[in-house]
Parts: structure tokens; C-alpha cells; sequence
């Protein structure tokens, strides 16, 4: 008798339904699959937060889980093809199960939603195969040469809790981006008040005079909001900024923050603020 493991999954079974998140189904509703989407879905996230794998290591992976009752995937045997048809559906309705998840997440979003993290990275890819759309262009990776990538941009709150991701082409300015994220943002939840934290390559001056315009726009359509920003640095980069050579300072002495010059980036729109840097 082989044992399974059961406690992870029981977790993400429960905390599953208790955000309803079946409900995503509706967002292919009017798909002519034959494959149980919404099974390779829950099996594939399930999986992601358990023991990140690929499609093939998904289905080793749940032959080591104890699955709760109607999980679906009854039929192994063929469920690697029917991993593969399902991440095409998704992606064939990655659009309204991106408009169906916020729905699912608004009552867990503040209206007043305090803080939110940007940032963006880029994932390096192999190979010389195009695409129609294809987002994989070349541009400067992280090791400083050119290679052939895509940039992943993430949005989270202050808890940590995702709420926005989109993938970009590999040549865009990491500028551009901005002002999408803000408006798919407002479009999405009924948020009142926006504080982006983000660096100074985000927080061009275009972006600041294009945050102000926003909001203006919205003003006049009747929707209050609030949008303001912090520069987040490095603590290393801010440190030697803001302190002579050789200075004895510590961070300890300013409590783990170290006071912005003046010519720092404000923290709402006209007016004098801080510098944010991440304990």
C-alpha cells in the first residue's frame, strides 16, 4: 500500500472554494472543449504552489497526492494531452478569465487600496522559431548583453497579494508600461485611492505629468481618485546617496530608513514626501 500526501492539497482544496474559484469556468462557458478545463486548471496551480513542475512532472506530481473527491483528471492515461488543449483555452480566454478573476478578488481588495508594488523583470528564452504576435524580442538582458526575451510585469499589494501581471515584448521601455498597468487597475476594481511604489526608471517625468492628466480625466468624469507615488531605491543605492564618503552613519541609528534629499521625487503629485526603502 503506497502512502500520499494529502495535508498541502486538502489546504488549497478548501481555500479553493471558499474563493469560489469554479466560477472562473465562466469565463469559457461558450468554448467547445470536450477536456475539463476547469480540472487541468486546479491541477496545475495546485501544483505550482505545491511543487512547481512541468506538465509532465503535473501528472507524476498527482500520482503522489491523495485528490479530493470530483478533483476530475480521473483518466491519467491521456491527461498530459489534455493539460496541453486546456492551457490553450486558457489562453484563447486569457482576457475574460483575467476579467472574471478581479471580480472574484474585489471583495478582498480594499476600496482604499493603500500601497501597490510594480515592478517588472525579463525572462531570457532559447530558440529562433516566430510567431504570429510572438512577445519575444531581443533587448538587453540582465547579464548587459542582447539577447532574445520577454519582460513579466507584476502588480501586488502591500500583503503581498498579486492582483495584476502582464507580459510584455521583449524590446519595450519599461516606462511605457505604467500608465496601461494604472488604467487596467482602476477599470478592474472600484479603487479610490492608488500609492505606487515603484523605481525611477517608472517614475519618468512623461509618467508623472501622464499620472496628473489621468487623474484629471477622472475627475472630470465624476470618478474621484487619488493617485499618488513613492520612489522606491535600494538601501545600499539610498545610503550612498544621502551619506558623505566614509561616514560611520548607520541605518540603524535612523530606525532602518534614511531621510530623502531634496531633490527626491515627491510622494503625491506637487508635493514633498519620502523615499521608500524596503526594510
Amino acid at each position: 500500500m503506497d502512502s500520499r500526501s494529502v495535508g498541502d492539497v486538502w489546504a488549497l482544496w478548501q481555500l479553493w472554494r471558499t474563493l469560489d474559484l469554479d466560477e472562473l469556468a465562466l469565463a469559457w462557458r461558450r468554448s467547445r472543449t470536450e477536456i475539463d478545463v476547469l480540472a487541468c486548471l486546479r491541477a496545475m496551480v495546485f501544483n505550482r504552489l505545491c511543487d512547481p513542475q512541468s506538465k509532465l512532472g503535473v501528472l507524476r506530481w498527482l500520482e503522489t497526492v491523495a485528490l479530493p473527491v470530483n478533483f476530475g483528471l480521473a483518466h491519467a492515461a491521456s491527461a498530459h494531452q489534455e493539460l496541453l488543449r486546456a492551457m490553450d483555452v486558457l489562453d484563447t480566454h486569457s482576457a475574460a478569465l483575467s476579467t472574471r478573476l478581479a471580480v472574484l478578488m474585489r471583495p478582498h481588495i480594499d476600496e482604499d487600496l493603500s500601497v501597490v508594488f510594480y515592478d517588472l523583470t525579463t525572462v531570457e528564452v532559447c530558440g529562433e522559431s516566430q510567431v504570429a504576435e510572438d512577445v519575444r524580442a531581443f533587448g538587453q538582458s540582465k547579464s548587459g548583453r542582447v539577447a532574445r526575451r520577454f519582460v513579466l510585469s507584476l502588480v501586488q499589494t502591500a500583503e503581498g497579494l498579486p492582483i495584476a501581471h502582464e507580459v510584455h515584448p521583449g524590446n519595450v521601455a519599461q516606462s511605457k508600461t505604467l500608465l496601461p498597468m494604472i488604467q487596467g487597475l482602476l477599470c478592474r476594481y472600484p479603487l479610490e485611492r492608488v500609492v505606487l511604489v515603484a523605481e525611477r526608471g517608472l517614475l519618468s517625468v512623461n509618467n508623472l505629468e501622464q499620472l496628473a492628466q489621468l487623474e484629471a480625466t477622472l475627475a472630470a468624469r465624476g470618478r474621484a481618485v487619488k493617485l499618488q507615488y513613492v520612489l522606491a531605491t535600494c538601501r545600499t543605492r539610498a545610503a550612498s546617496a544621502e551619506r558623505p564618503a566614509g561616514s560611520a552613519a548607520s541605518c540603524r541609528q535612523n530606525r532602518g530608513r534614511w531621510r530623502p534629499p531634496r531633490t527626491a521625487l515627491p510622494l503625491a503629485l506637487g508635493r514633498p514626501g519620502w523615499r521608500y526603502s524596503p526594510r
